[in-house]
C-alpha cells in the first residue's frame, strides 16, 4: 500500500498498455483514510490537461475537486455501494473560460480503487441545446408567421398549419388537420396532376418551378397564391413544408397596370389618329366605332345641340357584330322627349341608364321613348369645349342589359374630351378657312405685294401683285427662297419676329424680282391667324415699293455730296420733299394699322349678310357686335342719295367711288366712299351686293 502512494498504479505491463490505449481521459483514485488520492492517469488524461495532471498526482480528491461536490459525492458513492456510477457535469475551463460539458463514469476496483473515465460531451451537449432552441424557435415562427405554413405528409395529408393559414383559406385548423388537401376543394381539379408532379419532383430532389395558383376560400371567394415546397425532417419523420404567399393584390395590381397600359394605348391611338389626319369626320367615326366595341355597345353616336337647343345626330356607328345594323331614325331629339337628358346636359353630367325598364315613374315618357327605340341600356358622355356643353357621345345596347364597367368610364371620358377637341379644331379650321377667303377678297383689291406664310415659312397665299413680281408658282415654296433667293431663313426676318412675339414688325429690303430687276420695298409683318393657345401660326407680309423714293434719296445724298454750295432754298425744298415722303410713309402705315377699309355683303335693298371688323370701326361700334340681319340701307340718311345710289347701281351693275354721308350709331355724320358690285341670279334679277367702304377724312359732328 505504501508503494502505491509513491508509484503509478501498475498491475502489469499489459494492463499499462491497455490503460494508455483508452482514448478517454481516465484517472485512478485510491481510498486513504477519509479521502481519495490520485495515484495514476493515462495518456489521454495527460493530453487533455496539457500535462498539468502531473501536478495533481498524489493529490487528495477533496483538494482537486474542492468546488465540485457532485464529483466527490459520485466517487464516495461508487466506493460505498461498490457499483458503477455515471454523472454529467459542466465546468468553466481555465484559463480560457470556456464552458465544458463532460460525462463521468466511476468504476469500483476492489479493494480500494476507483477508476474515473471522463468524456468531453460539449459538442453533443451544445448540439442538443441548439436543436432544442431550434425547435422552440421553429414552433414560435411557425405559429406567429404572417405567411401561411402547412405541414403535410408525403401523401398530402395535413399534419399541421398555423393561424395565418386559417386566415388565408377561411377554414379552422380543426377542419384541415388529417384531411388530404387534394380533396378540400381549395383548388381546381385540373391542378391536382400539377401538385402530384411537384410532389414527385420534390421527392426526387429536382428543382420545382413556383407556379401562380388560383385558390377558392371557404366563403367561395378567390385569391392567388405562390406555393414554395420543401422537405423537412421533424421528429425523425419526413414531411412536406409549404410556404403559401398571397399574391392576389399583386395580381390585381398587375391586371390594373396592364389594363391601364392598354387604355393608354387606346387613348394614344385615337389621339394620334385625330391629330394626324385632315379628314377629321372619318377619324372621329372610326374612333367612335372602336369605343363602342371596347365596351360591347350595340350602337355609338354623337349628338350635338342645334340652334333650337335640340340634339341632332352628327354621326352614328353600328358596333354589334352578327346583327343587321339599325340606326336611330330621328331628325333630332327635343327637350320634350327626353327632359331628364337635357337637364343633365346643362350640368355637363354623365348619363348612365343601366336598365331602362327600371326607370322611376317620373320618367315614364323617357321610358316609353327608349322602349320604342328598343334601347335597354344607355351611356353618354358630355362633349365640352372651353367649359361649354356642345352635345354627347352616346352608346346603347338593344340586345341585353349592359353591366358596363365603371373602370372604362375614365377612358371613355378622356376619349370624349379628345373628340371634343378634334371637333373644336375642325370648326376652328373651317372658320379660319372662311376668314382666309374673306381676307383674300379684301387684299386682292390692294396694289401692294401681299402674301401669307405659315410658321414653317411656307407661302400659303399671295396676291396677283406678288405673283407678277416674284413668280406665278410661289405658293407652297419657302418665302426666303422666293423673295431673298436664300437656302435658309433670313436672320433679319420680320415674319420670324412676328411668330415669336405676335407683334407688328417692319424693315426695308432690297429684293430681286423674277425678271432680275431690283426693287426697294418697305416690308411690314403682322399676325394673320393664331391657334387655340394664342400663338401666331399665320403671318401677313406687305411689300410696298419704295424704289422711286429710295432712288430719290440716293440722288439727293449724291447731290448733297457733289453740290455743297447749293443754296438754302434748294436744300429747304429737298428737306420738304423728304419730309413729305416720310409723312406719306407714316400715313400709309397708319391707314394699314387702322384698317379703315370696310368689307360688306348683303341682300339687294335688304339685310346685311356679312361684314368685317373694319366696318364696325368705321361705324364706331365694338368689333364684337354683329350687324348681320340689319337693314343695309338704313345708314344712308339722304333719300336722294339713296335713290341715286341704286339707280347707278342698276344701270352699270357696279358703283365706283360713290361719296356719301351716313349717320353712325353714336350720332356722328361721317363721309364715306363706296365701291360695290351687283350679284344677279340666273334670271338676271338683283340678288346681292358686295363691296368695300372707305372712311373719308372730312367728317363733322351733327
Amino acid at each position: 500500500m505504501k508503494n502505491l502512494e509513491i508509484k503509478s498504479f501498475v498491475l502489469d505491463v499489459n494492463f499499462r498498455k491497455l490503460f494508455n490505449s483508452i482514448p478517454i481521459p481516465s484517472y485512478v483514485w485510491q481510498k486513504k483514510e477519509n479521502d481519495f488520492i490520485l495515484i495514476d492517469y493515462n495518456k489521454a488524461a495527460e493530453k487533455v490537461t496539457e500535462g498539468k495532471v502531473k501536478g495533481c498526482l498524489n493529490e487528495k480528491a477533496s483538494e482537486v475537486y474542492k468546488d465540485r461536490s457532485d464529483i466527490l459525492e459520485a466517487i464516495e458513492r461508487c466506493y460505498q455501494e461498490k457499483k458503477n456510477v455515471s454523472i454529467k457535469s459542466q465546468y468553466l475551463m481555465r484559463p480560457k473560460g470556456e464552458k465544458v460539458y463532460v460525462s463521468l463514469r466511476f468504476y469500483y476496483l476492489p479493494p480500494d480503487l476507483i477508476i474515473v473515465h471522463t468524456k468531453d460531451i460539449t459538442q453533443r451537449k451544445l448540439a442538443e441545446k441548439k436543436l432544442k432552441n431550434s425547435k422552440e424557435k421553429y414552433k414560435l415562427l411557425f405559429e406567429r408567421s404572417p405567411i401561411p405554413i402547412v405541414l403535410t405528409d408525403l401523401e398530402g395529408i395535413l399534419i399541421d398549419c398555423n393561424l395565418a393559414t386559417e386566415n388565408q383559406f377561411g377554414y379552422m385548423r380543426e377542419e384541415l388537420i388529417g384531411k388530404n388537401y387534394f380533396n378540400l376543394n381549395l383548388y381546381s381539379p385540373t391542378l391536382i396532376p400539377l401538385f402530384k408532379k411537384r410532389l414527385s419532383q420534390l421527392m426526387e430532389k429536382k428543382p420545382i418551378e413556383h407556379s401562380e395558383i388560383e385558390i377558392f376560400k371557404k366563403d367561395g371567394s378567390k385569391s392567388w397564391i405562390v406555393n414554395h415546397m420543401s422537405l423537412v425532417n421533424i421528429d425523425d419523420k419526413l414531411l412536406v413544408q409549404s410556404f403559401i404567399i398571397d399574391i392576389t393584390e399583386r395580381k390585381n395590381f398587375a391586371s390594373k397596370i396592364r389594363r391601364k397600359l392598354e387604355n393608354e394605348k387606346f387613348i394614344s391611338t385615337i389621339s394620334s389618329r385625330l391629330i394626324g389626319t385632315d379628314n377629321i369626320d372619318k377619324a372621329i367615326s372610326k374612333s367612335l366605332l372602336e369605343m363602342g366595341m371596347l365596351i360591347g355597345a350595340t350602337r355609338a353616336y354623337i349628338l350635338l345641340f342645334n340652334d333650337e337647343n335640340a340634339l341632332e345626330f352628327y354621326i352614328q356607328e353600328w358596333c354589334a357584330e352578327g346583327t343587321e345594323p339599325k340606326m336611330i331614325n330621328l331628325a333630332d331629339i327635343s327637350p320634350s322627349m327626353f327632359p331628364w337628358i337635357f337637364k343633365l346636359g346643362r350640368k355637363n353630367d354623365l348619363i348612365h341608364i343601366k336598365d331602362s325598364s327600371e326607370l322611376p315613374e317620373d320618367m315614364v315618357n323617357l321610358k316609353k321613348e327608349l322602349e320604342m327605340l328598343n334601347i335597354n341600356s344607355a351611356l353618354a358622355f358630355p362633349i365640352k369645349i372651353k367649359g361649354e356643353s356642345y352635345g354627347y357621345i352616346g352608346f346603347d345596347n338593344i340586345h341585353q342589359i349592359s353591366n358596363w364597367d365603371e373602370f372604362d368610364f375614365d377612358i371613355l371620358r378622356t376619349t370624349s374630351e379628345i373628340i371634343g377637341n378634334a371637333l373644336d379644331r375642325k370648326w376652328a379650321e373651317e372658320t379660319l378657312k372662311g376668314s382666309h377667303q374673306l381676307l383674300a377678297g379684301i387684299i386682292s383689291s390692294l396694289t401692294e405685294a401681299i402674301y401669307l406664310i405659315d410658321n414653317h415659312f411656307n407661302v400659303v397665299w399671295a396676291n396677283n401683285v406678288a405673283k407678277l413680281l416674284f413668280g406665278l408658282q410661289i405658293t407652297g415654296k419657302k418665302c426666303y427662297k422666293v423673295f431673298s433667293r436664300r437656302i435658309r431663313s433670313c436672320t433679319e426676318c420680320i415674319a420670324l419676329k412676328t411668330f415669336t412675339d405676335g407683334k407688328i414688325h417692319e424693315n426695308e429690303r432690297n429684293l430681286t424680282t423674277i425678271n432680275g430687276e431690283k426693287f426697294y420695298f418697305w416690308c411690314s409683318s403682322s399676325t394673320a391667324g393664331s391657334n387655340l393657345e394664342g400663338e401666331t401660326e399665320l403671318a401677313i407680309v406687305i411689300l410696298r415699293d419704295i424704289t422711286t423714293r429710295k432712288s430719290m434719296e440716293e440722288t439727293l445724298i449724291q447731290s448733297e455730296k457733289n453740290l455743297k454750295l447749293l443754296n438754302k432754298t434748294l436744300i429747304q425744298k429737298v428737306e420738304e420733299r423728304t419730309k413729305e415722303l416720310r409723312e406719306s410713309k407714316e400715313n400709309y402705315k397708319r391707314i394699314l394699322n387702322d384698317l379703315d377699309v370696310g368689307f360688306y355683303k348683303g341682300e339687294y335693298k335688304g339685310k346685311l349678310l356679312m361684314h368685317n371688323a373694319a366696318l364696325n370701326k368705321i361705324l364706331g361700334i365694338d368689333k364684337d357686335i354683329s350687324l348681320v340681319g340689319t337693314q343695309s340701307s338704313k345708314f344712308l340718311t339722304d333719300p336722294d342719295e339713296q335713290e341715286r345710289y341704286y339707280r347707278e347701281f342698276l344701270g352699270d351693275g357696279y358703283i365706283k367711288n360713290f361719296i356719301t354721308q351716313i349717320k353712325i350709331p353714336n350720332g356722328r355724320i361721317i363721309t364715306i366712299q363706296i365701291n360695290s358690285h351687283l350679284i344677279r341670279d340666273s334670271n338676271g334679277k338683283p340678288l346681292e351686293v358686295e363691296g368695300i367702304v372707305i372712311k373719308v377724312a372730312n367728317t363733322y359732328e351733327d
